[in-house]
């Protein structure tokens, strides 16, 4: 549904208008009757005739004419009546600011579902339950209980928290300016990913950001953030994301389970959809501005102009760290700057003018820098000295944005009192200030890190690969039909094997004479290792024997059996993995996947072996996964060089290990009810042939 009726109304009714002052239904009534909106405002509140000056009618049916937007402030229980009213009405928005729905317990979820089901049987757009409402401050509407409309800007800003809202409303005023202003509460109807779709198309918004505790759908999310990326003039995304999800480690069953998930897997949705995650509240609103207020750079490096050495060096450290480079200057450009300057400046980047520098000392420089080819960025710090002229210096950056209008800008005119004046006069110009060099160095590379997302951004598709889904279909319903949810290695080399996942001769066996058997088979020693789905570290347990010669194994067979009921009595013991030694020299990877309750499934690679849980080097992403996902997953782990070779060692066959890792994201495609599935380790080797999977368990979802 479209939500242009919803926050650019013609027509208004507020019902459950109130005559009490200081109440929500009053203050929401007296901010659209005395603003400056254009549009009819209707009260409803059938206890009174008149209220602030209008007529108030007792019902929505009493008002002629056609209504555009309802706006709803009554007891939670009579909502699901007025709202039905409403669609009877053929109005087709609606705000319910009222609360008393899920965040108060079951009742209260059960009226929200009613909720949900009036909206979609008559198509309205509804915003909340339990929000402080909207302003669109270009139509001078307030549709909120907020005091103030902030200006008229490019920013579109949603929380999911009103308390968060109206506290943002307050610090962003007089710094940042909105096309949208919005609380979406409950998301009984209107979420996150409805709000994005609206203000992709959104004319007047440039930059985009929002408050969240959960979100839903992580691929719908991701496709929507990559087509946005694809635009020609790609909005920017910045999200707070507090919390956690509650799924957390506490039910995992495996490695995979125990290092994935949670808070992580927000990091890797936003990575994956193109959208930056803030660290803070304060980052959120730093980077909204730096953001919204440049333009796109066509690199990333990055100039920096300074009066203060240590505040230079602060923020080449911090720009380095952000993933800018320092822009190599000109023999030409240096040149310049020595015959602008006095000798004692430094002309080579970070220029350091020097703190005594005047406006016309920071205008010669900045001209002569911003001129090179070779800056992408322009960062100008500005401290306080006696013979400062903080007003008359924000004038001259003032000009070089307009002669650079493709050069973004961010200064840091660092202090408070000294230098206020000129950081009104940029504020004037629209040109970002922050307080720290750190800080702006940071918001300079996550700008410069988007241009590079649209850049690399490539039109692409899941990799494809043969498997037998009817047999992997089959392995899942037979241990469902015999109620196990947690499959043993043996099935889950089954079920991987249908994927074609390369495995070790193995064979169960249920008694010393068979494992003695598949030994002198083999011809050749083996490992033993127990096979139970209550035991995810077999090692810990006891339960893991190597290099077995084929005249031992009777023993060592009644020896592992026996250490592990001595050290794990409760456990069910299957039977005795009898498996050939895998070849030596190989690398350990693991590779896994992860559920998470209402946004789909991560598919985890990492440093893999009895050490996953302790380095936890690992990269996550969700399905499916494009060939880009893996190679940036692949880039992200710390254990990478050992994975490529280093000091004359042969590395892996890192194409080979990118299929398995594309074909468990085709699994997680096929199977979503799969909630853990743990390979590890995968062996690698430089000959892709040689991989083998010498460990794996899947848990299935239980059904609700």
């Amino acid at each position: 549904m479209s939500l242009h009726g919803l926050f650019s109304p013609r027509t208004i009714a507020v019902i459950g208008a109130s005559t009490a002052p200081g109440s929500v239904g009053n203050d929401v009534a007296r901010n659209l009757v005395q603003s400056d909106f254009s549009g009819e405002v209707h009260l409803v509140n059938p206890k009174t005739d008149t209220l602030l000056g209008q007529v108030c009618y007792p019902s929505i049916d009493a008002i002629s004419g056609p209504i555009d937007l309802a706006i709803i402030i009554v007891p939670a229980k009579i909502v699901p009546a007025v709202l039905r009213e409403a669609g009877e009405r053929m109005v087709r928005a609606a705000v319910i600011i009222s609360s008393g729905f899920k965040e108060s317990g079951p009742e209260g979820a059960v009226l929200e579902s009613e909720i949900a089901a009036i909206a979609e049987e008559f198509r309205i757009s509804v915003l909340g339950p339990n929000c402080l409402g909207f302003i669109n401050p270009g139509a001078y509407l307030n549709a909120s209980f907020a005091s103030t409309i902030p200006a008229n800007g490019s920013i579109a800003f949603f929380s999911q928290s009103g308390a968060l809202t109206s506290a943002f409303l307050d610090l962003s005023k007089g710094r940042l300016g909105f096309s949208l202003f919005a609380s979406i509460g409950n998301k009984a109807v209107t979420d996150e990913r409805a709000l994005l779709e609206h203000l992709f198309k959104d004319e007047r918004t440039k930059t985009i950001g929002m408050y969240t505790e959960n979100l839903s759908d992580a691929s719908r999310l991701i496709a929507l953030g990559r087509q946005n990326l694809r635009e020609k003039r790609p909005k920017p995304v910045v999200a707070l994301k507090s919390g956690t999800t509650p799924a957390g480690t506490k039910a995992s069953s495996s490695h995979t389970g125990a290092v994935a998930g949670g808070d992580a897997a927000y990091d890797a949705l936003f990575r994956q959809a193109g959208m930056f995650r803030a660290e803070s509240f304060e980052e959120l609103m730093d980077l909204l501005l730096v953001l919204d207020q440049n333009p796109v750079p066509v690199g990333k490096r990055v100039a920096i102009v300074t009066n203060a050495g240590g505040l230079g060096v602060l923020a080449t450290d911090a720009a380095v760290d952000s993933g800018l480079e320092l822009a190599k200057l000109g023999r030409e450009t240096v040149k310049a700057l020595q015959e602008a300057l006095p000798p004692a400046a430094n002309t080579h980047n970070p220029i350091d003018v020097l703190g005594d520098a005047l406006a016309d000392r920071y205008a010669k420089a900045l001209r002569i820098v911003a001129s090179d080819e070779s800056v992408d960025l322009l960062l100008v710090i500005l401290t306080p000295q006696t013979m400062t002229e903080s007003e008359r210096t924000a004038v001259e950056i003032a000009k070089i944005r307009k002669a650079h209008p493709k050069l973004p800008i961010v200064t840091v005119f660092s202090g408070a009192a000294l230098v206020h004046a000129g950081q009104l006069a940029l504020r004037k110009a629209g040109i970002p200030n922050l307080l720290y060099p750190e800080s702006a160095a940071k918001m300079l590379g996550k700008l410069a890190a988007f241009g590079e997302w649209q850049r690399t951004l490539r039109d692409e598709k899941p990799g494809e690969y043969g498997r037998d889904i009817d047999r992997a279909r089959r392995v899942l319903s037979d241990a469902e039909a015999r109620g196990q949810l947690q499959l043993g290695e043996q099935s889950a080399m089954e079920f991987l094997s249908a994927y074609h996942f390369p495995f070790l001769k193995t064979r169960l066996v249920t008694n010393r004479d068979e494992a003695a058997n598949f030994a002198h088979e083999l011809g050749a020693p083996i490992a033993l290792k127990i096979a139970s789905p209550d035991i995810i570290h077999k090692s810990d347990a006891g339960g893991v024997l190597l290099g077995v010669r084929p005249e031992e194994v009777d023993v060592a067979y009644e020896h592992l059996l026996a250490t592990v009921q001595a050290n794990v009595p409760d456990a069910r013991i299957e039977g005795v993995m009898a498996v050939e030694m895998a070849k030596a020299g190989g690398r350990e990877v693991l590779l896994g996947l992860k559920r998470e309750p209402g946004l789909g499934t991560l598919v985890v690679v990492g440093l893999g072996g009895i050490h996953v849980e302790t380095f936890k080097d690992i990269a996550m992403r969700f399905a499916p996964l494009l060939p880009s996902d893996i190679d940036a997953m692949l880039e992200e782990l710390k254990s990478l060089p050992l994975l490529i070779g280093s000091r004359g060692e042969a590395g892996i066959d890192l194409g080979q290990l990118k299929e398995y890792i594309a074909r468990l994201s085709q699994v997680a495609i096929d199977f979503p009810e799969i909630a853990e599935l743990d390979i590890n380790p995968i062996l690698a080797f430089p000959d892709g042939d040689a991989f083998r999977v010498l460990d794996s368990r899947l848990r299935i979802a239980k059904r609700q």
